[in-house]
């Protein structure tokens, strides 16, 4: 996949009119792909934040967060609790076919972006949707993390 102009949302967390606001923004509308790289429902309106999201189409690159998985787990009854309130009810009111497109997001999407190169797209590492390494972590940390990858750039 190549793409000139890319723009990454994240952490969106089911906030419909914030994501409204980042979308309309003429940055984001010009982009040739707006890559998606996780924990995109588990709030207030998850249903019609990926309504949203998908009215972007072939635009729109999707990757799984661990608040992604965690919604399709609750929603499958594969889980018990979760300390956030409102992930509980956000798993119950996705619809169906929601569960199931969250479930078959990858943890990773690598893209060819104009002049930067092959660069992969994630939540957290390119292997777990649950391990963080900030920018403070040591340097063996991030060697750890990011072990898997034979590209150029990772953005998380």
């Amino acid at each position: 996949m190549e793409a000139e102009r890319v723009v990454v949302l994240s952490d969106v967390h089911g906030v419909l009119p914030a994501l409204e606001a980042v979308l309309a923004e003429p940055d984001v509308r010009s982009a040739d792909l707006v890559v998606l790289t996780g924990d995109l429902a588990a709030g207030p309106q998850p249903v019609e934040t990926l309504d949203l999201l998908d009215s972007l189409g072939d635009r729109a690159v999707w990757v799984r967060g661990n608040a992604d998985r965690e919604l399709v787990e609750m929603a499958r009854g594969e889980t018990g609790s979760i300390p956030d309130p409102i992930a509980p009810w956000a798993a119950s009111a996705l619809r169906p076919d929601q569960v199931e497109w969250l479930a078959g997001l990858p943890l990773s999407v690598v893209i060819d972006v104009a002049g930067i190169g092959l660069t992969v797209f994630c939540h957290a590492t390119p292997r777990d949707d649950t391990e963080v390494v900030l920018v403070d972590s040591r340097p063996e940390r991030w060697a750890e993390g990011f072990a898997v990858l034979d590209d150029d750039v990772a953005a998380g």
